[in-house]
């Protein structure tokens, strides 16, 4: 070990023991004010404030050392790292069965390496408990697509993350406001920070895994159809650039004459990623549990966004937040001003084209579905058509899906937004793979006094559009 890195070791532990003693004499104030039931002093006030600062520094510096000393501990280990033989046939860096058993700091980034650290990935998924059949199920799927699992990032963000003492370490520096961690918990911490496999340097802890809903599917309240009916391209990146036509034509030509250009010309869509973010707060008497409160909180954040993206997913701006579904689409007027009637049906599903109307799906508020079902009774047949035993109603033979963010009332003053129809696969949803996690130790009210409550503040990051705006066409009753 050199010198430099011995220094910095030191370095950091002074600073984080300066750091646990400033939060140590705040925490005290604090309890002290608590316990006589009165606020704080002026004087106390300043020192809390001082103390807030002090620590917020050092953090900060802790983290910009921590950083410096993970690089200089991968260059120092890959310098004087010897790879074992290997066993015929066997790939580099597999010791054992254990898929953990691997310091990715040191490990040469070849091609061989990586497929090694993708069959630890998939083995430590296989291993997993916590996790249900489809879960696993998604996450391989995902491991295996080259486009999300580029340059073997998610296998790493599996492999690093899904660690037992980073669970653990995790749990308490997101529920603790003075956590004590092994070293062992330490270095699986520094590991993750280390690489920033999948994250921002903007502070928090990468949710372990099998807990984080930007990889695994932990909702099961919000209805997002948006989500099931688009094409969703999870990646370690931030922004996705692809190409859209509106269809390459061909054409006959004589022989041995030169091909007609009949291409148009190619968009480049392009889809930035937007920052969302939650916040859950907790009672310190709830820290009692920490397994079961990681678990429940994963839970929560997963409702949170859930319900965010639907209505962005739907109506997004694309300033600050993704383009939405309905907002990106082109409009086709009813027939009649402020009337939605059969004949609007028939009126939106002509206006795509047949190429897209082969794979078209229908979308309304459930207001809308209903005024829809209706239509059958003078027509004296079931215009819609319920299948049930789970299978969604129809629209003239197409499947129809609810979205409670479209418009569901007629307002004669406004748009009225009242049904999708198209290939909703043309809508591209951009998942960063990675939700961040970390703890707000102390809650204020109103009158600056604590509360007995701690936060959680998350972060995650996506972003979607429509890349061919001719795909889907949303009646609009005006």
């Amino acid at each position: 070990m050199s010198k430099y890195i011995e220094l910095l070791r030191t370095q950091i532990a002074a600073k984080e023991t300066e750091r646990d003693a400033a939060l140590d004499k705040l925490e005290s104030i604090a309890t002290a004010a608590l316990d006589e039931k009165r606020s704080l002093t002026a004087e106390e006030d300043v020192e809390v404030r001082a103390l807030h600062a002090t620590a917020n520094t050092l953090t900060t510096e802790v983290t910009a050392d921590q950083a410096t000393l993970a690089q200089h501990e991968a260059t120092d280990a890959a310098r004087k790292v010897a790879t074992p033989p290997a066993k015929p046939g066997a790939p580099a860096f597999h010791r054992n069965d254990d898929p953990y058993d691997i310091d990715l700091r040191s490990a040469p980034r070849t091609p061989e390496v990586r497929k090694d650290i993708e069959q630890r990935a998939l083995r430590a998924l296989e291993r997993e408990e916590d996790l249900s059949d489809a879960n696993k199920a998604h996450v391989e799927q995902m491991l295996r697509n080259r486009r999300v699992n580029r340059n073997g990032a998610l296998a790493r963000h599996i492999i690093t993350t899904g660690r037992d003492d980073y669970r653990s370490a995790f749990s308490e520096l997101t529920l603790r406001a003075n956590p004590l961690l092994s070293a062992q918990q330490m270095e699986a911490v520094r590991e993750v920070r280390g690489l920033q496999i999948t994250t921002d340097a903007s502070g928090g802890y990468l949710m372990p895994f099998t807990l984080d809903p930007t990889i695994i599917v932990t909702n099961n309240g919000v209805v997002n159809p948006i989500r099931s009916l688009a094409t969703v391209i999870t990646v370690a990146t931030d922004n996705w650039q692809g190409v859209s036509t509106a269809g390459v034509t061909a054409s006959y030509d004589a022989e041995e004459a030169q091909v007609s250009d009949d291409t148009p010309t190619l968009a480049q869509p392009s889809i930035a990623v937007h920052q969302g973010q939650a916040f859950v707060p907790f009672s310190v008497q709830a820290e009692d549990d920490l397994d079961a409160l990681a678990q429940d909180v994963a839970e929560m954040f997963a409702d949170a966004k859930d319900r965010l993206e639907l209505n962005a997913f739907t109506l997004g701006t694309g300033s600050a937040q993704p383009f939405g579904l309905i907002t990106e689409a082109t409009t086709v007027a009813s027939t009649t001003t402020d009337t939605y009637a059969v004949a609007d049906v028939y009126k939106l599903q002509n206006a795509v084209a047949s190429r897209h109307a082969a794979m078209g799906k229908w979308m309304a508020n459930r207001a809308v579905i209903n005024l829809t079902r209706q239509f059958g009774t003078a027509l004296g047949h079931a215009f819609l058509t319920d299948l049930g035993g789970g299978m969604p109603p129809q629209i003239l033979g197409q499947d129809l899906f609810e979205n409670s963010e479209m418009d569901g009332t007629l307002n004669a003053t406004a748009t009225n937004l009242f049904l999708a129809y198209g290939d909703f696969k043309k809508y591209r949803i951009h998942d960063r793979i990675g939700m961040s996690v970390e703890l707000v130790p102390h809650l204020f009210g109103a009158n600056q006094r604590p509360t007995g409550q701690r936060g959680w503040y998350a972060r995650f990051r996506h972003g979607a559009r429509l890349v061919d705006v001719n795909a889907v066409k949303v009646l609009d009753v005006t």
